[in-house]
């Protein structure tokens, strides 16, 4: 018979949503990898990848923003894909001190490699896109209700 919700152990590792979402993560980012590895890119590498994608020519601020990174974080991502020639930072004309990052045509040719990495993890989950959906916009539901409370405890 299973264990009723009020019988669980509050603080039992397996009921903790924050694990949950950890743990789920960590095995996302696993399944990914020997794709990564193929593209010869890292998890943030690929994050940054999705939003130059995305919005090319944003900011390093604009993309830390996007990436909730700080800038000690994402100036080494740019430097690593600018080395590996997948990512090109200019200044930007009206403002000197901002630097805009577009990816080259090598990183721009990573998109479709990164379509089919999607596509191939999404039929080992055998999930439908309804299904994945609904978890992906209820977590966001979730990550938006989190920043509600920090922000509440920042004005305290």
């Amino acid at each position: 018979m299973p264990e009723e919700a009020n019988d669980v152990d509050p603080l039992a590792l397996t009921a903790q949503l924050c694990f949950a979402l950890y743990s789920a993560s960590r095995s996302m980012t696993a399944v990914y990898r020997p794709y990564l590895d193929a593209m010869t890119i890292t998890y943030p590498q690929y994050l940054t990848l999705l939003a130059l994608w995305q919005r090319p020519g944003m900011t390093m601020k604009e993309l830390g923003e996007q990436l909730r990174l700080d800038y000690g974080t994402v100036s080494p991502l740019i430097q690593r894909l600018t080395e590996h020639g997948l990512v090109e930072s200019t200044r930007n004309p009206n403002d000197r001190r901002a630097v805009q990052l577009r990816c080259t045509p090598a990183g721009l040719a990573l998109r479709s490699r990164a379509q089919d990495m999607i596509g191939h993890v999404l039929a080992d989950i055998e999930w439908s896109p309804e299904r994945l959906i609904s978890l992906r916009d209820q977590v966001n539901a979730l990550g938006t209700r989190l920043d509600t409370v920090l922000a509440v405890r920042a004005e305290t």
